[in-house]
C-alpha cells in the first residue's frame, strides 16, 4: 500500500507570497515619492504663528475700515502691456505714487507688486513685467500703508475694474 504524502511547494514558487511582496514595496516605493515631493514642494500656505497672523489680520482690517472712511474708491485698466489707475472718489494724501501687489490665489512665487507713480494727468500708470491672466487679488495701497484697498479680479479684464474698499462685513 503506497502513502500518498503532500509534496512542499518551495514559498518562493507560491503566486500569493509574490502579491503580497509586490503590494508591500509599492506601498514603501509610493511613501518615498511622497515623502520626495512634499520636500521640494513645501505647503506656504500653513502658518506657524497664529497670533501674529490674527493681528495681522485685524491691522489690515482697520486698514480697510481707514479707505472706507475715507471714501475711496478707484478705476483699474489693465491691458497686455500697462496698467493704469486713477480715483473714482477720494484722494490720496501723498499723490506721488501708490503700490499695486498682484497676489495669485494658489501659487505664492507668481505673487508680485508694482509701484505707480502718479503722471501730470492724475492717471497712475506703470507697465507689466508680462502678460498676467486668471484670478487674482489685487491690493492698492498708499507708499506709507495707512489704508487698503482690496479686491479679487479675473484677468483679461474687457472692460474698466472698479476697484471698491470691501470689509465683508466683518
Amino acid at each position: 500500500m503506497a502513502v500518498n504524502t503532500p509534496q512542499k511547494t518551495p514559498w518562493y514558487k507560491v503566486g500569493w507570497v509574490w502579491y503580497i511582496i509586490f503590494m508591500k514595496f509599492a506601498v514603501i516605493t509610493a511613501c518615498i515619492i511622497t515623502a520626495i515631493l512634499i520636500y521640494r514642494n513645501p505647503i506656504s500656505m500653513v502658518v506657524d504663528d497664529y497670533y501674529t497672523e490674527g493681528r495681522s489680520i485685524n491691522l489690515q482690517l482697520q486698514k480697510v475700515a481707514e479707505a472706507e472712511a475715507r471714501d475711496l474708491s478707484f478705476y483699474l485698466d489693465i491691458d497686455d502691456e500697462q496698467i493704469s489707475l486713477r480715483f473714482r472718489t477720494g484722494e490720496a494724501d501723498d499723490n506721488t505714487a501708490l503700490a499695486l501687489v498682484f497676489f495669485h490665489p494658489t501659487m505664492h512665487e507668481f505673487d508680485f507688486s508694482l509701484r505707480l507713480p502718479r503722471g501730470g494727468d492724475g492717471v497712475y500708470r506703470q507697465q507689466l513685467p508680462e502678460s498676467i491672466s486668471g484670478h487674482w487679488r489685487v491690493d492698492i495701497q498708499p507708499l506709507d500703508d495707512s489704508w487698503r484697498v482690496s479686491q479679487n479680479i479675473h484677468l483679461p479684464a474687457e472692460d474698466t475694474i472698479v476697484m471698491l474698499p470691501v470689509n465683508y462685513g466683518i
